[in-house]
C-alpha cells in the first residue's frame, strides 16, 4: 500500500462525529436524461437536508457506521479472489465470509450507502472512503483480467492416511468426500450407521455422512450443531427436523467412534460405545426419504462445511444394533454392515469397495479447489466464475447462491458511487461488468434463461436490468439494453402482463426487484407490456399481501396467497429487503403515474416498518438492522445483520430519507410534497426554498409549517394521508383555505409566491384499528401514521373489546388512554407503544378483538354479536356509521343495522328490539 492510501485509510477509521451534517454539496455525475415517460420526477439528495427527527437520528446511527467499519474488511474477499494482499484484513462475515457463496454482496450494498452519504451531505470523508474502495475494486478487476483464459490449477486426490483399522480415507475439508451408491437406504425401517471418524478440527455444520434428496429429504450425522454432534432426519425441510442432539463436542486429533440408530420410534446417538442421547417420538425412517441420490460422506445437502477428518470402518445395517453390539464395535472389533460395508483399505484409486457382498462400491469425490480464470474481460467478483456457469447448467440453492444478485449489488454500488459521487473510475469498472454480462448471457437461448430465473433463489438476480438499462441511458450502447432483456423472467412476467396473480409461496424478494429493471426497460424502450406487468404487480402486493407496518405478508421469505394475513402471523414475517424494494417500486411508479396510493403505500412502509428496522443504540462495527421483523404475539426484533442482504440494504434505507419528500412535474411547474418530515429543499433551478418545520411523526396535533421562500407562479401540492379522520386544514399565511382534502389525495395551492410565504398544515392524529383482511377479528393499533404494539410477553393473542367505551364520537379515545409519554397509551391493563420504539422487548403488532355481545356503554342487550358472511359483526356494522351528531341519529343507525340482522336471519325479532332497547338506555353523548 502506497504511503499516501494508508495515510487516507487512517483518516477513514477516525473518530465519528455525532451526526451527519451537512458540510457542503456533494459533486455527483452528470445526469442522465431523464426518462420521457416520467411526469414526475425526483431532486436529487444533495437538494434536500433533513432536520433533526426520529429520521435523521437513525441517519445518524448508520452513519456512525459508515465511518467506523473498516473498508479493508468489505475488500477482503474481492484481494483474496483477484489473487492480491487482502492487508490482513478479514471478512466481516455472516454471508461474507472467505467461502461463503454469496460473498461480495455486502460491499455493493456499503458502495451506495457511502454515494447516498455523500450525496445527502456533502461530506468528503464518505466520497473519500467510497474513492478508496472503487479504487481497490478497480485493482480487483485489473488482476482477473490477467488471469482470463487461464486453465484451473490441477485437483488433489482424496489421500489415505494410517485408520484405526489399516487405511482410512483422509478428506480434507475442501471439495472432498465419499459418495455413495443411489439409493443405498432406501427401504430401510430399523437401521444403523456406524463409524470411525478422526477429526482434524470441528467445523459447525460439517457433515459427518448425509443421506437424501436435497433440502427437503435427508438425514445426517453433523459432528457438530454448535458444541455437540447433532442426528437429524426430515422429509419436509429444516422446520421439520426430527432430532438426536448430542451432550459434547467430539475430541479432535483422536479417533471417535459414533453411531445411530433406530429400533421403531426409537433413535439413538452412541459415542464411543455410550449412547449420549435418545429420541422415543421417531416417525421418519430412511425408507421416508424415497429413494436417496445424494448419500455422502463428509458433504452436506445444503452447501455446509466439508468434514475435515479421517473416516474409517462405515457400516450400514438392516436393524438396530443393539448397546452391546456397538459397545463391541467401539472396543476395536471390526464389523461388517448387512447393507454396505467400507473399510478403505485402498492404497491409491479414488474407489472403496463394499465388503458386505452386495456391491455398493464407493467413490472418492475430489471437487476441484481452484477455477479457471475469468472468461471474458471485465469481471468483477469474490468468487471465481464457477457459479455463473453451473447455474447455467441449473445447479440449485445452495450448491450456488444467487450469483448474479451479487453481481448485481456490486454493479448498482459503483454505479450509484458514479452517479451520485461523480467517481469516473467506477462508471468505467461497472462498464467492464456489463461487457463481461454480455459475453456470458447474450449467446443463450431463451428456453435456457427462463429455466435459470426460475430457480429458488440460485436464480435470483435482483434489478441486474435495471442497472444495464441506466447504463444504456447513460452510454446508448445496445448491447446493454439488449443484456437488460436477457433479464426477464418470462413466466411471471408474462403472468403480470395478463395481470394473472401467481405470486403464492415466489420468494418476495428475489421477484420484486425484477419488476425495477422491467420498469427501466420501459423507460428505454416505451414498450408498454413492460409497464403494465410493473403496475399490475404492484397492485398484487398492495394491499393484498401487507402487514399494517408496510411489511410483506408470507411465510418466511415467501409471498403468502393474496388478501391472507393474519393466517400467515408467525416469528419470521416481514423480511426488510422486500419492504426496501417495494418503496423504490412504489417511488419509480409515481415518476410514470402520480397516484396517491404509491406515496400513501411509501408512508405506511417508511413511518412503520423501515423506521423501526434501525435499533436506537451507537455502533461502528455492527449495523444493528433487522432481518425479519416478526408479527406474532410475544415476539421480539433482533438486530444486528453484518454480512446479510436486510443488513445492506438498511444501510441504504436510512441514509436516502429525503429522497421521496417532495417531487417535482417533469415540466418544472408543480411541486409535490408527498411526506411530512422536517427538511429543506433548495430548488435552485426554479429559485426556490422550501423548509418544513414538523416533529411529525411525534407531534399528535400532525401541525406542520412550510415556510417558501423564492418568487414565481408554482403549483403545491400537499398530500392528503390516508389516515386522516379528524380534518385537514391548511392556512396561507395566516388564512384558512378552502380546499377539497379527501383522504388519500392531494389538495393544490397555485398561487405566484412570494418570499415567506407560510402554509401551516393540521392533520392531528386520531386512533385507530385496522383488520386484517383475511379475519376481521385479528386487528392492529395506529395512532395517526404510526403503527402501534401492545408490550406483553404472553405468546397468545390478547383479547381486547372496544365498543363498549365508546361515546357518539365513535372512536377508541376512551377505550386506548394515553400513557405516561408521549405517543403512549395503554388499553386493557397493557402498555401500547409507538413500532418506532426499536428495542428488543417483546411486543404484539396484533390482537384478537373480542366482542361477544352487543354492549353500548353500561348496558349489556344480552345479545350475541353475530357476523354476517364476511366476517363483520352487527357492531362493527353501527360503528361504521360513526360520529354521529346526536342521540337519535345513533339510534336510529342502530334500528336500521338491527332490521339488517333480521332479514339476515342473525337477529329475532326480539333481539332486534332487545339492541334497540340497549342503545336507548345507554344515553350515549359526544
Amino acid at each position: 500500500m502506497s504511503r499516501r492510501n494508508a495515510m487516507r485509510l487512517g483518516a477513514l477509521t477516525a473518530a465519528v462525529p455525532s451526526a451527519l451534517t451537512v458540510t457542503g454539496t456533494a459533486t455527483a455525475a452528470p445526469p442522465a436524461r431523464t426518462p420521457t415517460a416520467w411526469v414526475v420526477r425526483p431532486f436529487g439528495n444533495h437538494q434536500v437536508s433533513l432536520a433533526p427527527s426520529l429520521f435523521a437520528a437513525n441517519r445518524d446511527r448508520i452513519a456512525e457506521f459508515l465511518r467506523g467499519y473498516p473498508a479493508d474488511r468489505m475488500l477482503a474477499v474481492f484481494r483474496a479472489n483477484a489473487g492480491l494482499d487482502t492487508r490482513g484484513a478479514n471478512p466481516p462475515g455472516g454471508w461474507e465470509t472467505a467461502t461463503g457463496n454469496l460473498r461480495g454482496h455486502y460491499a455493493g450494498h456499503y458502495l451506495s450507502a457511502l454515494a447516498l452519504a455523500y450525496a445527502g451531505s456533502g461530506d468528503t470523508f464518505y466520497r473519500d472512503k467510497l474513492d478508496y474502495l472503487v479504487g481497490a475494486l478497480g485493482e480487483c478487476q485489473d488482476a482477473l483480467n490477467e488471469q482470463v483464459g487461464q486453465p484451473a490449477p490441477p485437483t488433489p486426490p482424496v489421500s489415505r492416511a494410517p485408520g484405526r483399522f489399516g487405511n482410512a480415507v483422509r478428506l480434507s475439508g475442501t471439495g472432498q468426500y465419499v459418495a455413495l451408491p443411489t439409493g443405498i437406504v432406501s427401504g430401510l425401517a430399523d437401521f444403523t450407521v456406524a463409524l470411525w471418524v478422526n477429526p482434524a478440527a470441528t467445523t459447525t455444520w460439517s457433515r459427518i455422512f448425509d443421506f437424501g434428496t436435497g433440502t427437503t429429504r435427508y438425514m445426517f450425522l453433523v459432528a457438530s450443531a454448535g458444541s455437540a454432534p447433532r442426528f437429524a432426519i426430515t422429509t419436509n425441510g429444516v422446520g421439520a427436523e426430527q432430532r438426536i442432539n448430542g451432550t459434547a463436542a467430539l475430541p479432535t486429533n483422536q479417533w471417535t467412534h459414533v453411531a445411530v440408530t433406530l429400533r421403531g420410534n426409537t433413535g439413538t446417538l452412541y459415542v464411543n460405545g455410550t449412547p449420549v442421547a435418545a429420541n422415543d417420538a421417531m416417525t421418519s425412517t430412511p425408507a421416508s426419504l424415497g429413494a436417496t441420490d445424494r448419500n455422502w460422506i463428509g458433504r452436506s445437502q445444503f452447501g455446509d462445511p466439508f468434514l475435515n477428518a479421517a473416516v474409517d470402518d462405515l457400516q450400514i445395517h438392516d436393524h438396530a444394533l443393539t448397546a452391546a453390539e456397538v459397545r463391541t464395535l467401539a472396543g476395536g472389533q471390526l464389523g461388517a454392515g448387512n447393507v454396505a460395508s467400507y473399510r478403505f483399505d485402498e492404497s491409491t484409486g479414488d474407489g472403496a469397495g463394499d465388503s458386505s457382498g452386495n456391491g455398493r462400491d464407493a467413490t472418492l469425490v475430489a471437487e476441484p479447489t481452484g477455477a479457471p480464470g475469468p472468461s471474458h474481460r471485465g469481471y468483477l467478483a469474490a468468487y471465481p466464475e464457477t457459479q455463473f456457469i453451473l447455474l447455467e447448467r441449473f445447479a440449485t440453492y445452495p450448491s450456488i447462491w444467487a450469483p448474479w444478485y451479487t453481481c448485481h449489488m456490486i454493479m448498482r454500488g459503483l454505479l450509484d458511487a458514479y452517479q451520485l459521487a461523480g467517481n469516473q473510475q467506477a462508471l468505467d469498472i461497472v462498464l467492464d461488468m456489463a461487457d463481461w454480462a454480455h459475453s456470458r448471457l447474450a449467446h443463450l437461448p431463451r428456453p435456457q434463461l427462463d429455466r435459470m430465473w426460475r430457480l429458488y433463489i440460485a436464480g435470483e438476480y435482483n434489478a441486474m436490468a435495471a442497472v444495464l438499462a441506466e447504463l444504456h441511458a447513460l452510454t446508448g450502447n445496445p448491447a446493454h439494453l439488449e443484456t437488460a432483456r436477457c433479464f426477464i423472467n418470462t413466466y411471471l412476467f408474462e403472468a403480470a402482463t395478463r395481470n394473472e396473480d401467481i405470486l403464492d409461496g415466489l420468494h418476495a424478494n428475489q421477484h420484486i426487484p425484477q419488476f425495477l429493471g422491467y420498469l427501466a426497460i420501459f423507460e428505454q424502450t416505451g414498450e408498454r407490456e413492460f409497464y403494465d406487468a410493473v403496475a399490475n404487480f404492484w397492485d398484487m402486493v398492495v394491499p393484498h399481501r401487507i402487514y399494517t407496518d408496510g411489511g410483506m405478508a408470507g411465510t418466511g421469505e415467501l409471498f403468502g396467497a393474496r388478501d391472507v394475513i393474519a393466517a400467515t402471523i408467525q416469528e419470521t414475517n416481514a423480511e426488510t429487503c422486500p419492504c426496501y424494494n417495494m418503496l423504490k417500486l412504489s417511488r419509480n411508479l409515481f415518476f410514470h403515474d402520480p397516484d396517491p396510493k404509491y406515496m400513501q403505500y411509501y408512508e405506511r412502509a417508511l413511518y412503520g416498518q423501515i423506521l423501526a428496522s434501525r435499533q436506537h443504540a451507537r455502533s461502528g462495527t455492527n449495523p444493528l438492522l433487522t432481518y425479519f421483523v416478526p408479527m406474532s404475539p410475544g415476539t421480539r426484533r433482533s438486530y444486528g445483520n453484518l454480512g446479510t442482504c436486510c443488513g445492506g440494504t438498511g444501510l441504504e434505507s436510512h441514509v436516502k430519507y429525503q429522497d421521496s419528500i417532495y417531487f417535482q412535474s417533469a415540466d418544472g411547474d408543480t411541486l409535490y410534497v408527498n411526506l411530512y418530515l422536517a427538511s429543506t429543499l433548495d430548488w435552485t433551478e426554479r429559485g426556490f426554498t422550501v423548509e418544513q418545520t414538523t416533529d411529525h411523526p411525534t407531534d399528535p396535533t400532525g401541525t406542520t409549517t412550510i415556510t417558501v421562500n423564492g418568487t414565481g407562479q408554482l403549483d403545491i401540492k400537499l398530500r392528503v394521508p390516508y389516515w386522516l379522520t379528524g380534518g385537514f386544514t391548511v392556512t396561507l399565511n395566516g388564512v384558512r383555505q378552502k380546499v377539497d382534502a379527501s383522504t388519500g389525495d392531494y389538495v393544490t395551492l397555485r398561487r405566484d409566491w412570494r418570499p415567506g410565504d407560510r402554509i401551516v398544515l393540521t392533520m392531528p392524529f386520531t386512533l385507530r384499528a385496522e383488520r386484517a383482511l383475511d379475519d376481521p377479528a385479528k386487528q392492529s393499533l395506529a395512532y395517526g401514521p404510526v403503527p402501534l404494539v401492545t408490550r406483553a410477553a404472553e405468546t397468545t393473542y390478547r383479547e381486547f373489546s372496544f365498543y363498549r367505551d365508546m361515546d357518539l364520537r365513535g372512536d377508541l379515545s376512551r377505550a386506548v388512554v394515553p400513557g405516561p409519554e408521549p405517543m403512549t397509551f395503554s388499553t386493557h391493563g397493557y402498555p401500547v407503544t409507538p413500532f418506532y420504539l426499536a428495542d428488543t422487548a417483546p411486543y404484539h403488532a396484533y390482537f384478537t378483538r373480542h366482542e361477544p355481545r352487543v354492549v353500548f356503554g353500561a348496558v349489556d342487550s344480552g345479545v350475541p354479536n353475530l357476523a354476517r358472511a364476511d366476517g363483520r359483526t352487527f357492531l362493527d356494522q353501527v360503528w361504521a356509521n360513526a360520529p354521529f351528531p346526536t342521540g337519535d341519529r345513533f339510534l336510529r343507525t342502530v334500528d336500521r343495522a338491527g332490521t339488517q340482522w333480521r332479514n339476515l336471519g342473525l337477529f329475532t325479532p326480539e333481539q332486534h328490539q332487545a339492541v334497540l332497547a340497549a342503545a336507548e338506555a345507554a344515553h350515549l353523548e359526544r
